[in-house]
């Protein structure tokens, strides 16, 4: 029964063919719903993987200036002190591969501070490297720390010239 003043469109009854989606539609639109999760899924996944190389390089960066500076710091002792770098630059030199210092070693803790926060030396990729080089020219302390981790994918050179005081 149509009630008179009303629209037409709310007087008519729905027929049966025009009830809701297709089987085949709601498919195709899954389809298309999981083809734009799956794309944004790979964009995060490499999004991570940028952040965690950005940690690793700032702290290895980091990690260098302070090895660096500790070695400046150590420069200010007596020039008769056996720890003095510019008498005994061995003391400071070597690789931070594998930590087989003594524990009251600075070199020691250096290693064990890279293991903990970039992951420990992969010797099977053959592209790692931690080393700490020392050489005294008369002049100066010229020290040169090369860090690289990460499968060589991550690395950080420092060289400076320190003169004695």
């Amino acid at each position: 029964m149509l009630l008179p003043g009303l629209p037409t469109i709310m007087n008519r009854a729905v027929s049966p063919t025009q009830q809701g989606f297709t089987l085949v539609e709601a498919l195709v639109a899954m389809a298309i719903f999981m083809l734009g999760f799956g794309g944004l899924y790979v964009f995060f996944n490499l999004s991570q993987h940028s952040v965690m190389e950005s940690e690793r390089r700032m702290y290895l960066n980091l990690m260098g200036d302070r090895i660096i500076q500790s070695i400046a710091a150590e420069g200010q002792r007596s020039p008769s002190d056996p720890l003095n770098p510019f008498l005994a630059p061995g003391n400071y030199a070597g690789s931070l591969n594998a930590c087989t210092y003594d524990a009251a070693d600075v070199r020691q803790s250096w290693c064990q501070d890279l293991n903990a926060n970039v992951g420990p030396y992969n010797a099977a990729s053959g592209k790692e490297n931690r080393q700490i080089d020392l050489v005294n020219d008369g002049t100066g302390l010229i020290v040169n720390v090369s860090l690289i981790v990460a499968d060589g994918k991550v690395s950080a050179y420092f060289t400076r010239k320190l003169r004695q005081l």
